[in-house]
């Protein structure tokens, strides 16, 4: 079954004084007033600029111009470093905070673990890198000062295992703490392709936007053992300027629900709405096909940018990308938020600039990001390997689980528009990219995308959400229809007609390192129902392919095939995301389970005794000792016989299998003594909690060197083997299983579905064929014993008391997994049935959908023993027929070389090719 790991953690307290704040300024004009063309407002007012040439201004193949010759060039462009008035200054005060095994001054280290923080990747992630040897370490540290944006580096390591960064606050001091807030991860690649690299480079996760603050507390969590080094903290203060205020004339909320299309004249904001004078307007560009405010307008202070501007001949992509910070905030903050991401990026990470070419609020704004010219093709740092020749839109906010306003997304259209539309690029086209390397593809590569793409198509990260990829198919098709509309330039590539096919022609390598508009993107269809509006796939990653592929086959580039694969775990029964995000939407712990085992009944069973095979120790031994104080007392041992010996109190008793019997020793001096021989099986009882050390180190669930228990353990002998098990009544049992399973700050009614399908599949395990009924690993459901109850645990399981699933009168077999990425897998029984699941949707989990690159020679390892070197192609032979891609995979066909250089086909089980190439299921393909 899949867990939830609690991983080492780092706590750090921050102190918040900042530096100082200074006011000046500059006006902006509020959202109320910035239309669109074809509003009302937009003809009344005497402030819009002229419109932007309809070409590119940039020449085919520029020469480099000086220094002096761009930053003129971009301002005449429109664009300035900070225009009239005073920029805002940004006062930060940076904080070093050192490392767990060497903490700076002021800093302490203890071993207590905050309760209840979240991680910014999943626990399957955290599973997979975790080092059950290590102790958890917490650094902490509180002062008080004045903030709104929190940002967490540190030496750069290419090593370093996972970090999660999460962040609480208060924004007086006699506040309650906020909700915790996870950081975006970072990519640490985006710099690839400019000109701003320093050998002092920093990496650390996205900004948090916490809002005015007046204490933080910061959790730094590692799931490997190399632990990061020079921990720092910058806690900002992006100061104001006059214009923010100007800024608040907005609803704080969306007033458009997410629809459809957007009608070609709809401003994004009342026709009627009032002009505000003495503000400088936002400045028109494509014919006026989109309104952008300059760089001058959010109060940029030139003394941050430390870049030279670069140029490409042309765009030919759009990368679409969200902030990954909060996205509750005002009109009014977004200056503010901006002037954070401006320092952080250009100062913090030393990217010399802001990254994204431009970035867009929630309200439809349109704000200038990276210097050098909004006409031109400015190398930007967002996508590492693919700036030069892309431009990067950088939506603000987080958008894995909020879906992007209508006045958003319509802006994300415009500037697409605008830009691709200059160049003669089709919105809904494809082009040839060449870039690398990333974080996605190691070397240089060509791949075939989308020319409105995300970010995770180049990087592995889940940029820009779940929801920000839902945008795009919507976004693609409307930025067409702009194109036409304000007559931005015949475009090369021609509009969809067509379902996609597999196409077995090379992808021609363009000559120069330009993208080159081929075939449009087709629209696959996609799973229904789902809760919201879901993303439908574009077309996949690409590199060229022999033209002796065999038909169905997919050809495996030198640099890497991608595999996106979805969910995590076999997807049968119970989502525990699933849960997570029924209970989200409101549903009861009842109408979940209901969801997921369709045709059961809650049914009251009791609370029976329960055998849990301590896995560990199989053919092992074990140590008793103290749960309090220094000594294990009122321990009673009986054996087969009926024997009872009540051992005496001890620093601790070793229990050891010799033949049919159990050697019962204390240790005198360094050597165990002896002193009881009991006939197997002997079961120890008598204290409330016993502890067991055992021989051999736990490695599955949480794992560890010990257990603690209430309950009585059973010491046996079955094929000339030691087996033990930990007795107790199986609502006690559920203490150490729901929390292993599911995180405890999860809601109450995702909890109880969890405990009900755990109490089910428990109770169907009571078997009196075996010495035992359910293993305390994977195999069925992780215990962990008192080391995993939790308060909410522990209620879930009151509330649910005695209640299993029956289907018939018979207790079903409650099989649940992590994620079931969107469509549950069939367990051939009427109450496990496959079916779209909109719930793990909801839950917009990031094992919902992932990618993994790999290479031929990886590849190879999918065959277990068959010999494999390199796979030059694969083909899922088949499958099960429920969910995209036809379902998840049952048999794959690998077609490769083996030693010597000869060719050789290879069928594995769509299991072995999950299991040999550690994957998360077997629900994958090759196309998005």
């Amino acid at each position: 079954m899949a867990r939830h790991t609690t991983a080492r953690r780092w706590a750090l307290a921050l102190p918040a004084t900042v530096v100082a704040a200074v006011a000046g300024g500059f006006a902006l004009a509020p959202a109320t007033a910035l239309p669109q063309a074809g509003s009302a407002a937009e003809h009344a007012s005497a402030a819009v600029a002229p419109a932007a040439p309809a070409g590119p201004a940039a020449p085919a193949a520029p020469a480099a111009p000086s220094a002096a010759q761009q930053t003129a060039a971009a301002v005449a462009d429109g664009s300035t470093v900070q225009g009239s008035g005073t920029p805002a200054k940004v006062a930060v005060r940076t904080l070093a905070l050192g490392s767990a095994d060497r903490p700076a001054p002021g800093a302490s280290v203890a071993s207590i673990q905050p309760a209840g923080v979240p991680l910014a990747f999943t626990a399957a992630a955290a599973a997979a890198a975790v080092d059950a040897t290590d102790e958890p370490r917490v650094l902490r540290r509180i002062v008080s000062g004045s903030f709104s944006a929190v940002g967490v580096t540190w030496e750069r390591d290419p090593s370093l295992g996972k970090v999660s960064v999460a962040v609480r606050t208060r924004s007086s001091a006699s506040a309650a703490w906020s909700t915790w807030t996870t950081a975006g991860n970072g990519e640490n690649d985006d710099r690839n392709g400019t000109n701003a690299v320093p050998l002092d480079v920093r990496e650390g996760p996205g900004l948090i936007w916490t809002g005015e603050a007046v204490t933080a507390e910061v959790v730094v969590t590692t799931v490997s053992g190399r632990q990061p080094v020079d921990v720092k903290v910058d806690l900002i203060d992006p100061g104001t300027v006059a214009s923010d205020a100007a800024a608040a004339a907005v609803p704080s909320g969306d007033e458009v629900a997410q629809s459809g299309e957007v009608a070609q004249s709809d401003p994004l904001t009342p026709a009627g709405a009032p002009a505000t004078t003495a503000v400088p307007a936002p400045t028109a560009y494509g014919n006026g096909v989109v309104k952008i405010y300059s760089r001058a307008a959010w109060g940029a202070d030139p003394a941050y940018m430390k870049w030279t501007p670069a140029y490409a001949p042309k765009v030919n992509a759009i990368v679409v990308h969200h902030t990954a910070t909060a996205n509750g905030y005002t009109a009014e903050q977004v200056p503010a938020i901006i002037r954070s991401i401006y320092y952080y990026m250009a100062v913090t990470e030393k990217y010399g600039d802001v990254g994204y070419n431009v970035l867009i609020d929630r309200f439809g704004r349109v704000w200038e990001g990276r210097y050098g010219g909004l006409t031109r093709a400015v190398v930007g740092a967002h996508a590492g390997g693919f700036n030069t020749g892309t431009s990067g839109i950088g939506i603000i906010g987080d958008h894995t689980k909020v879906a992007v306003s209508a006045a958003a997304k319509e802006a994300v259209a415009r500037y697409s528009a605008f830009k691709l539309g200059t160049a003669k690029v089709s919105p809904v086209g494809t082009t040839a990219l060449t870039g690398g390397p990333s974080t996605k593809f190691k070397t240089k590569v060509t791949v075939t995308l989308p020319t409105i793409y995300p970010h995770q198509s180049t990087s592995s990260t889940a940029c820009p959400g779940t929801y920000g990829l839902a945008i795009l198919d919507w976004v693609r098709t409307r930025a067409k229809a702009l194109v036409s509309s304000y007559k931005l330039g015949a475009v090369v590539a021609n509009p969809v007609v067509a379902k996609p096919t597999t196409s077995t022609k090379p992808v021609a390598k363009p000559t120069k390192p330009v993208a080159k508009p081929t075939k449009p993107v087709a629209k696959p269809t996609t799973p229904k129902p789902t809760p919201t509006t879901t993303a439908k796939p574009v077309a996949a990653v690409t590199a060229p392919v022999t033209p002796a592929l065999p038909v169905g086959a997919t050809a495996v580039p030198a640099a890497g095939l991608t595999i996106f694969g979805a969910g995590s775990g076999h997807g049968r029964g119970l989502s525990q995301y699933g849960a997570k995000g029924a209970a989200l939407q409101g549903l009861t712990a009842a109408q979940i389970v209901g969801f997921y085992y369709p045709g059961s009944t809650l049914t009251a069973k009791g609370n029976p005794s329960l055998r849990v095979r301590l896995s560990a120790i199989d053919n092992g031994f074990f140590a008793l000792v103290p749960t309090t104080g220094t000594t294990v007392s009122g321990v009673v041992a009986t054996d087969a016989k009926g024997t009872k010996v009540a051992l005496p109190a001890k620093a601790a008793w070793r229990v050891a299998r010799s033949g049919a019997n159990y050697l019962i020793g204390e240790k005198v001096g360094s050597v165990w003594k002896t002193t009881y021989t009991l006939a197997a099986p002997v079961t120890f009882s008598g204290p409330k909690t016993l502890k067991l050390n055992y021989s051999t180190p736990k490695t599955d669930c949480r794992g560890g060197s010990s257990v603690t228990f209430t309950g009585s353990l059973t010491a046996s002998v079955a094929d000339n083997t030691a087996h033990y098990t930990a007795n107790m009544p199986i609502d006690t049992y559920l203490q150490g299983v729901v929390a292993s399973e599911m995180p405890s700050s999860w809601p109450a009614a995702a909890l109880q579905a969890q405990t009900l399908a755990a109490r089910t599949y428990a109770t169907a395990k009571i078997s009196s064929s075996r010495y035992y009924d359910v293993i305390d690993t994977q195999a069925n459901q992780c215990w962990d014993g008192a080391l995993s109850e939790t308060a909410a645990t522990n209620a879930a399981i009151a509330a649910t008391a005695g209640q299993v699933l029956t289907v018939g009168g018979k207790v079903i077999s409650a099989e649940f997994s992590s994620d079931s990425g969107g469509y549950t897998a069939s367990g051939n029984v009427s109450y496990l049935p496959a079916k779209a699941d909109p719930y793990t949707l909801a839950a917009a989990s990031s094992a919902t959908n992932w990618s993994v690159v790999l290479t031929p020679a990886q590849l190879a390892a999918a065959d277990g023993s068959a010999g494999l070197t390199a796979v030059t192609a694969i083909q899922v032979t088949d499958r099960t027929g429920a969910g995209k891609w036809g379902g998840r995979a049952e048999s794959i066909k690998l077609y490769g070389t083996v030693a010597g250089g000869k060719s050789t086909t290879v069928t594995v089980t769509g299991t072995q090719f999950r299991v040999n190439l550690n994957l998360k299921s077997t629900y994958i393909g090759f196309t998005k």
